[in-house]
């Protein structure tokens, strides 16, 4: 099977993004029954302390990518080769990146198949997400390829917000965009417990919405 690395990105902190990348790597790994495989690429280190407790259902490894300087010719080069050794072994890598990168996002979009975006619906992340996605139109011109692929998601939504009104001011980038994740106390106590949301409350909203993201990336896939 050729290796699927999906990296879950956003240039600001706070979006969410270790809650999706763990707990989509678990879901993946739940569908496919093994062969996945958590990258914590941020120093912070998150993925990695929720998986302290050995509770989690996918392996989990440390491969952090730092910030390159302005003038490095080629920035990221040896993360990247760590990625693919790894691709060799898995058919798929989540990548839970760090925030605040900008000229290390160049070895995101190199590497990956498939990029998450977690945005904020308010549109507060609106001009980032902006600067991001032309980063990845650039990368397809200069892959000759359709990858990588970008998935928008709206994260961390209060559901007494104007969905509809915000989200639409994402449409506009022509990528897609899933299903909206709710802020949602079950995935803070799944951290707090060492597990994933599908083993922690199995059933409830928060643990749909993750197979709801599966299935997006499916969409994605096939499109």
């Amino acid at each position: 099977m050729t290796a699927r690395i999906i990296s879950v990105c956003n240039y600001k902190g706070g979006a969410g993004k270790s809650t999706i990348a763990v707990n989509l790597a678990c879901a993946l790994q739940s569908s496919l029954g093994s062969g996945c495989l958590l990258v914590d690429a941020d120093r912070q280190g998150t993925a990695l302390r929720w998986s302290g407790s050995g509770k989690l259902t996918v392996k989990v490894v440390d491969r952090v990518l730092h910030e390159a300087r302005e003038d490095d010719r080629y920035p990221g080069m040896l993360w990247i080769t760590q990625i693919k050794m790894l691709a060799e072994k898995h058919p798929y890598i989540v990548i839970d990146m760090p925030p605040g990168l900008q000229f290390s996002l160049a070895a995101v979009t190199a590497v990956s198949d498939l990029i998450l975006i977690p945005v904020n619906p308010s549109g507060i992340d609106f001009h980032s997400t902006a600067h991001f996605i032309t980063l990845i139109k650039k990368s397809r011109k200069v892959r000759a390829s359709d990858k990588p692929g970008c998935l928008i998601v709206p994260n961390r939504l209060d559901r007494r917000t104007t969905v509809a009104r915000n989200l639409s001011l994402y449409e506009q980038f022509e990528e897609p965009i899933a299903p909206p994740i709710g802020m949602r106390t079950a995935f803070a106590y799944a951290f707090d417990h060492g597990q994933w949301i599908g083993d922690f409350a199995p059933g409830t909203p928060a643990h749909r919405e993750i197979q709801q993201l599966v299935d997006a990336i499916d969409g994605v896939a096939l499109a």
